[in-house]
């Protein structure tokens, strides 16, 4: 069995022109259930009063240890708190923005790539095409090249016509349109559709050695742990604990900093 050393764990955000890796508190959310990542910064250094980064400036975190740093979000400044919020499809993010009104502006919003999707209008009628040749299109038209499609063979539809929908709203059109609901989300800058991220290592968590709580919320399981940057949603991990045992599929992953300044994990399956 390998075993990975988790001490000393490392930090480092990137915004536009800035990189910190100390001043700083994160979260970042990102599920299986919901095709967008999130994430939340804020400045506590002596530095914030300078920090002034306009929407869709490129973002991303990354945690690690010993100089080895895991991307855990990458993606796009949404807005700064305090801007205000406006209706978006996914209710977490709409909960998550609103609680940020009227607080400081050392506080950012981020978005992954699907801030690229939302920002593209689609307009017009397509004709005898697969969804993945819509999917394809759609991202290419958000400037987005890197994706994985699932394999699947499905018929060929004579005429789809998408009005004035974004690209997000564009995808769930398509995806009705064959009466399919598949799974769609970014990871690592990648696009996957009705495909999962590869996965290299099963890693093992245990009672008293990496699990620092383990309960039940809301339906599910919520692991506690370290800083384990290389867990995904999606991912199976295997658990060893007087209540469960046995490999799960990860369906959530939350990173926090708490309120000393500890990396703390939240796997949810």
């Amino acid at each position: 069995m390998e075993i990975t050393e988790l001490y000393y764990p490392e930090i480092e955000v990137r915004a536009g022109s800035y990189s910190f890796k100390e001043g700083i508190e994160i979260e970042v959310s990102s599920a299986k259930g919901s095709y967008c990542d999130w994430a939340k910064i804020r400045f506590t250094g002596p530095f914030r009063e300078k920090i002034a980064l306009p929407r869709r400036t490129t973002a991303s975190i990354a945690l690690g240890y010993g100089g080895v740093l895991e991307p855990v979000f990458s993606g796009y400044v949404d807005k700064p708190a305090g801007s205000g919020t406006k209706e978006m499809d996914i209710q977490e993010y709409i909960v998550f923005c609103m609680e940020l009104v009227g607080t400081n502006a050392d506080e950012l919003c981020l978005k992954d790539e699907t801030l690229l999707l939302e920002d593209t209008v689609i307009h017009d009628t397509f004709l005898s095409t697969t969804p993945q040749e819509l999917i394809a299109f759609l991202l290419a038209k958000a400037g987005i090249t890197r994706m994985k499609l699932s394999p699947k063979s499905y018929p060929v539809r004579k005429t789809l016509p998408i009005r004035q929908q974004n690209a997000v709203q564009a995808i769930h059109t398509v995806n009705a349109a064959w009466g399919i609901k598949p799974h769609f989300f970014f990871s690592g800058g990648v696009f996957f559709w009705d495909e999962t991220p590869e996965q290299k290592k099963i890693y093992t968590f245990q009672y008293g050695v990496n699990i620092l709580a383990l309960n039940r919320v809301n339906g599910l399981w919520e692991l506690e742990t370290v800083s384990v940057p290389f867990v995904k949603h999606s991912h199976k991990i295997n658990l060893i604990h007087p209540k469960v045992r046995g490999e799960r599929e990860v369906q959530k992953v939350v990173f926090t900093t708490n309120d000393s300044g500890f990396i703390r994990t939240f796997l949810y399956f």
